[in-house]
């Protein structure tokens, strides 16, 4: 007779046994002994006490939670580094004087310290007359195919944008940030050789935080007629 045949005929079923002791918590703390007899399949040693296989419950839970921590921990040290280069970065900028002394200044930190492969830092021409300017039509449509109503974009290019924006550099991934209250002076661009370096859900913060620095930097050097 099998488990349920047996269960059938008391009247009972498997859902109202696990009902009875989901509402009594403390079953085997009444019935101790069955903590031992009671036995659970197991792949490696055919099977265990109910005691046993909570404990090694456990102990994977704990591993994983060890897993979990060391991971957070690395993170943790990788934004720590990336926050630096930046901190390291932002006085450097003041000392700039035109707009392409300023992508210089950022592409030469960034690709030394995180793998960046290319920078771009490119004005808008409805907003200045810069020689590295692009058209307004140009940027328009990188917005609309890109952005989508969005000031950042992180992923992938079509071969014709990342040639338009980077040129012969290798890049497999890209971080795309508008510049301006309203993104009128441009987009700053970074590329990657590594395809999953830049993606979507990352955190924004910091390229953010850049973007609004060179917010502020741009219309002084425009105004001064620094190109």
């Amino acid at each position: 007779m099998t488990d349920k045949s047996a269960l059938a005929e008391a009247g009972l079923d498997e859902s109202q046994i696990a009902d009875y002791l989901a509402s009594q918590p403390d079953f085997f703390v009444r019935h101790p002994q069955l903590l031992e007899q009671l036995r659970l399949p197991h792949e490696q040693r055919g099977s265990v006490s109910m005691v046993e296989a909570r404990m090694e419950r456990q102990r994977q839970r704990i591993h994983q939670l060890e897993e979990e921590i060391t991971q957070l921990m690395s993170v943790a040290g990788e934004n720590e580094r990336i926050f630096r280069v930046y901190l390291d970065l932002y006085p450097r900028l003041f000392e700039c004087r035109s707009p392409a002394e300023l992508e210089l200044r950022i592409a030469h930190a960034l690709r030394e310290r995180l793998r960046v492969t290319a920078v771009r830092l490119v004005p808008d021409a409805r907003w200045c007359d810069l020689p590295q300017a692009q058209s307004g039509e140009q940027l328009e449509k990188l917005y609309r195919e890109r952005m989508a109503g969005q000031d950042v974009y992180l992923g992938r290019l079509g071969r014709e944008e990342k040639q338009r924006l980077f040129g012969d550099a290798l890049v497999n991934s890209c971080a795309l940030i508008r510049i301006g209250l309203e993104g009128e002076m441009g987009v700053l661009a970074f590329g990657s050789a590594d395809s999953s370096h830049y993606r979507s859900g990352m955190d924004t913060l910091i390229i953010r935080q850049l973007a609004g620095f060179l917010a502020l930097l741009l219309p002084r050097m425009v105004e001064h007629g620094h190109a």
